[in-house]
């Protein structure tokens, strides 16, 4: 069978399986201190507080079920999606989206933002905005799939929501607007017909 022979084995490394304890147990202490015991979840949970702190949102919701962060000065939500630097396609990806949720992202009460990491913890750039356009192309994607079998999951390249639904590209404080900029270029040429520099926005200047 073909699947067996895909994969990349090599043996394990002992500082590989050492050091990866070490970086666990401390996970485990902070899951133990915040009662969150999900390893992904936890992992999402600091992510999002991250870019949405950032963005100005100050409330995380630690439910499963509703938005990621909210504003507590606003009153908005932000839905936070998380993507590798390493992907071959950079945008966020909705996964088991209902009809009414994927609607939701036309709400002016409702932004979204796509965190671009390196690694855990190195936030390379965030793409953010809203725009009444990606719910419907949510809900159109839902929709057509909606009395199958498949999975519900749609994917925005961050191409997209910059060109079409005019998202904003933002630098965290440890990075500069050249260097997330040559990123976004290296990644995709095309994002320079229709993206300059000095349309990459600082914390400060959201």
């Amino acid at each position: 069978m073909d699947i067996f022979e895909k994969g990349d084995y090599k043996p394990i490394p002992t500082s590989f399986k050492m050091k990866g304890i070490m970086a666990l147990e401390e996970l485990t202490k902070f899951q133990q201190e915040f009662e969150s015991y999900d390893t992904d979840t936890t992992i999402n949970e600091i992510q999002d507080s991250i870019v949405g702190n950032y963005l100005g949102y100050d409330l995380l919701n630690f439910n499963k079920h509703g938005f990621d962060p909210k504003s507590s000065k606003t009153g908005k939500f932000l839905e936070v999606k998380q993507c590798s630097i390493f992907s071959k396609r950079l945008g966020g990806t909705w996964n088991d989206t209902n009809e009414d949720k994927a609607l939701a992202f036309s709400n002016e009460m409702l932004f979204t933002a796509v965190g671009i990491w390196k690694g855990a913890a190195d936030l390379q750039f965030i793409v953010y905005g809203q725009h009444e356009k990606l719910g419907q192309y949510l809900f159109e994607r839902v929709k057509a799939v909606a009395n199958t079998s498949t999975r519900s999951t749609q994917s925005v390249e961050i191409g997209k929501m910059i060109k079409e639904y005019n998202f904003k590209v933002i630098v965290p404080p440890d990075k500069t607007k050249e260097f997330v900029y040559k990123i976004l270029i290296n990644y995709k040429r095309s994002i320079s017909s229709y993206l300059s520099i000095d349309d990459l926005l600082t914390i400060s200047e959201i």
